[in-house]
């Protein structure tokens, strides 16, 4: 009803017209005395006509992901419960590896997930973001190296095993491991991390267990469940 009374009949129609906004009460008001918003308002130039809507799918590169490869390995325990054990390299251009995986899990054995160790992977190398986010029960993901941020978001059952490389010369609690924001909204599932890491770990953990040797500020905000045991310093 208030897109007719603008004079619109679809969202398509509407996108981009932004003459029809009343933005008095929010220029006239103490807060926003003096504030000029026009240049964010103005009516931009168009001479190629291009669209104010999506009109064209994007690629994200999802055919290249390296989840690809580890479905196509993981076929038999994604249809039959097979266990399989696999070791890959990663590096930091995979991003949120697990995820798609986890998911050809969840689609086959929903919620309960797979039996515990049922896949289990081996990475050597350093992960991109989100490394084992979202990643399911039956899904164990060690990683030899160090990861970024993200690691672990969303984990809803798995395990995931960070720790440096056999060959590294220096003392592992002493060195950071993993960046930022690790265990985000964590509803099941461990995280075991040989290392320090960044600020807000396990931010809104929800129910996964999680170990570390050290972290940065504002470690467990706003936790609601699990349990985080921090090894060093805090």
């Amino acid at each position: 009803e208030y897109m007719a009374q603008l004079g619109f009949r679809t969202m398509e129609e509407m996108i981009g017209h932004v003459e029809t906004l009343d933005v008095r009460a929010a220029v006239d008001h103490w807060k926003a005395h003096g504030l000029d918003i026009s240049p964010i308002l103005a009516v931009v130039d168009n001479p190629y006509e291009q669209s104010f809507v999506c009109t064209r799918a994007q690629d994200h590169g999802l055919d290249e992901a390296l989840d690809q490869r580890l479905i196509e390995l993981c076929r038999t325990a994604i249809d039959d419960a097979r266990p399989v054990t696999i070791e890959l390299p990663i590096r930091n251009v995979n991003r949120t590896v697990g995820t798609m995986l986890g998911h050809e899990v969840t689609k086959v054995w929903k919620g309960a997930g797979l039996p515990d160790g049922t896949i289990d992977i081996t990475f050597r190398g350093s992960a991109g973001q989100s490394f084992g986010a979202f990643v399911p029960a039956g899904i164990t993901m060690r990683l030899f190296g160090d990861a970024n941020d993200y690691l672990g978001k969303g984990l809803s059952g798995g395990r995931l095993i960070v720790r440096p490389p056999e060959s590294s010369p220096f003392v592992a609690e002493d060195q950071i491991l993993a960046g930022n924001v690790i265990g985000y909204g964590a509803t099941g599932g461990e995280i075991f991390l040989r290392g320090v890491v960044g600020e807000r770990f396990c931010v809104r953990n929800s129910g996964a267990t999680a170990v570390v040797e050290g972290v940065g500020d504002h470690g467990c905000e706003y936790m609601t469940g699990g349990r985080v045991v921090v090894l060093g310093p805090t």
